[in-house]
């Protein structure tokens, strides 16, 4: 096995894997757990600021993911206003709003599946360095609105787990 067909086995079955674990947080009923969730927060940003970071020199990428940012920080108020809130003798839970969610995780995933298609179908030649990732805006652009979310939705449920559900 050659490591152009190395990396896409290793690479794809540990997205499909966070692609569920995300899915899964947006379906259902979770359980309020504060630490978990400052962890999450703490691990968002880092990826938010090497993203940041990588994308600088190419100012346009860059704007793209500020605006992305700002749009998801947006949806992420609306998504902390239709989450349901429940206080239980078996502790505090709180149920997201499942469309937006599925909606912004097929989002990023069509984005992913589109980059890897266009890559696969185009290889780059022997020796030529890959394509950037950070130099598509529209890459960016939906990675802002994915992360601008998850960002603003779990600091939002970390506050108000913090004040009592």
């Amino acid at each position: 096995m050659t490591s152009t067909q190395l990396a896409p086995a290793i690479l794809i079955p540990f997205v499909v894997w966070r692609i569920y674990v995300r899915a899964r947080r947006n379906i259902g009923r979770q359980p309020l757990r504060p630490a978990g969730l400052a962890v999450r927060l703490a691990i968002y940003t880092g990826i938010v600021g090497l993203v940041t970071i990588f994308a600088a020199p190419f100012l346009t990428s860059l704007e793209a993911e500020v605006g992305g940012l700002i749009v998801g920080v947006a949806l992420a108020v609306l998504g902390l206003r239709l989450t349901r809130w429940e206080m239980t003798s078996a502790g505090n839970f709180y149920t997201p709003n499942a469309l937006l969610g599925i909606g912004l995780t097929l989002l990023f995933v069509g984005r992913l599946v589109y980059r890897f298609t266009v890559l696969l179908a185009n290889p780059p030649e022997i020796g030529a360095p890959p394509p950037p990732l950070f130099q598509s805006p529209l890459t960016l652009l939906i990675f802002g609105v994915t992360a601008g979310y998850y960002l603003a939705y779990t600091a939002g449920v970390l506050v108000r787990g913090r004040r009592g559900a």
